[in-house]
């Protein structure tokens, strides 16, 4: 059996279920579910800007490439609009978080940044201790826009490197240099924002084991509080400009894995904490002391100390979560703004979760957050009887090949197991197709 002609990619489990699951659900579904949210109950916000000025080959986002600024304006003018909308049907109005994504945020004239957070403070209350974080394309930030940033109370960015390599950098279209990011250090941290992340992919096209050491170990050396080490998904069948990369130049599986490893282990050599998947932090980062304590999330954005109940996704194609299901706004841009002009909600697609859903989320959540899981434990806490007698067989296939073990009923990944994350989740995911064999799974994540 060739298992590619199943399935491509295992899920990240970002959420669950995963956004291939949505279904048509109705703007009305939505607004009652932001209306049943309660008076004290602290939200987070995402926004979503789609726009960039150059495209990334690599890129997997939903964006669009514009060359007249006056379409961006346009779309600021609709996403205040809906910021409004929303808090008019929101039962809570506490902000705890704000992230800015796209596509590339930082693509706003420092004008427009601040329209927007001033339409948020006025919608809603903004916590003194909130992190406001916005992800930043260095070739597009400016001295004045990290001014704006530092005004409106932006206290993280994360900003995008992928690699440092030249040859790398011009097969996928994304041309920058070690200096410029250096310079938007400076002008980050002398305005005060010195909560810092970098954005690392590896297995990109002409990437080699010498050029990714050199890579992270520049990274490393610039002492950002994260780093998120992505591994590149080549998908031309999804997003079509990846048809641009050569998939001859691109590292197999086997090299894949050896990248990411030798890449963990000068970074944990330079003092970072390995963080579930892909993500590394020092160790006072809140990222590292939230997995101390055991209070480490994981969302749209990765992983996060983030503790809001409810996240409200605002932009085209941005995705809500509430504890009763999701809801994701349309994806096209044309009748994003249409529907805001009359005052609609945006939102096209979604999923109303169960409680076998939540209790297999909780499930999934341990195991990319902490490296554990207690099915039984978290079973009863959710009131659902159920034995796990369908996961028990692949369960038990782990443990003999030393990517599980099993202290009572809680299991752990071993050292080994570390690198099969994702697939020993598949196997709590009752929408993955479980006639795939658990080992295939795994060949799977290995490569990519």
């Amino acid at each position: 059996m060739n298992v590619q002609t199943k399935i491509k990619r295992l899920p990240r489990y970002t959420s669950y279920p995963t956004a291939l699951e949505f279904k048509e659900l109705g703007a009305h579904k939505y607004a009652t579910w932001l209306t049943s949210l309660k008076n004290d109950e602290h939200l987070s916000l995402y926004i979503h800007i789609p726009y960039c000025s150059k495209l990334c080959w690599f890129c997997g986002c939903f964006m669009k490439v514009v060359n007249k600024y006056d379409v961006v304006a346009k779309y600021v003018d609709a996403l205040v609009q809906e910021i409004a909308l929303v808090a008019q049907h929101s039962g809570a109005e506490i902000v705890s978080h704000v992230h800015f994504g796209g596509g590339s945020p930082t693509i706003l004239a420092p004008e427009h940044f601040k329209k927007i957070m001033d339409t948020v403070r006025a919608n809603f209350t903004i916590t003194p201790d909130a992190e406001i974080a916005v992800e930043i394309d260095p070739r597009t930030l400016s001295e004045d826009k990290v001014k704006a940033y530092a005004k409106s109370g932006v206290n993280r960015v994360s900003i995008g490197i992928q690699d440092f390599n030249a040859d790398v950098q011009t097969a996928i279209n994304r041309i920058q240099s070690q200096q410029l990011i250096e310079e938007c250090i400076r002008w980050l941290t002398n305005q005060g924002i010195d909560k810092i992340n970098f954005d690392l992919v590896y297995g990109l096209p002409h990437q080699t084991i010498s050029s990714i050491k050199n890579t992270v170990s520049k990274a490393a050396k610039l002492k950002p509080d994260r780093i998120s080490l992505f591994g590149y998904a080549h998908v031309p069948w999804v997003k079509k400009h990846m048809k641009m990369i050569n998939s001859e130049d691109l590292p197999n599986g086997k090299s894949r894995l050896v990248m990411f490893k030798l890449a963990s282990a000068i970074l944990l050599a330079e003092g970072y904490d390995a963080i579930g998947l892909d993500h590394f932090a020092l160790p006072k980062d809140e990222l590292s002391l939230a997995k101390k304590k055991g209070s480490l999330r994981r969302n749209f954005q990765g992983y996060t100390t983030d503790n809001a109940g409810t996240l409200i996704g605002l932009g085209v194609s941005s995705i809500s979560s509430f504890n009763e299901g999701f809801a994701k706004n349309t994806s096209s841009i044309k009748d994003y703004i249409a529907n805001i002009s009359k005052a609609e909600l945006p939102v096209e697609h979604g999923l109303r979760t169960s409680t076998n859903d939540l209790m297999r989320r909780e499930i999934i959540s341990d195991l990319m957050c902490f490296s554990r899981f207690n099915p039984h434990a978290v079973a009863e806490r959710h009131g659902v009887n159920e034995n796990f007698a369908k996961e028990q067989s692949a369960l038990a296939k782990l443990i003999s090949e030393g990517i599980l073990q099993k202290n009572q009923d809680t299991y752990q990944l071993t050292k080994k197991g570390s690198h099969y994350r994702r697939a020993v989740a598949t196997i709590f995911d009752e929408y993955f197709p479980q006639n795939i064999d658990i080992f295939d799974r795994c060949i799977l994540e290995s490569d990519g």
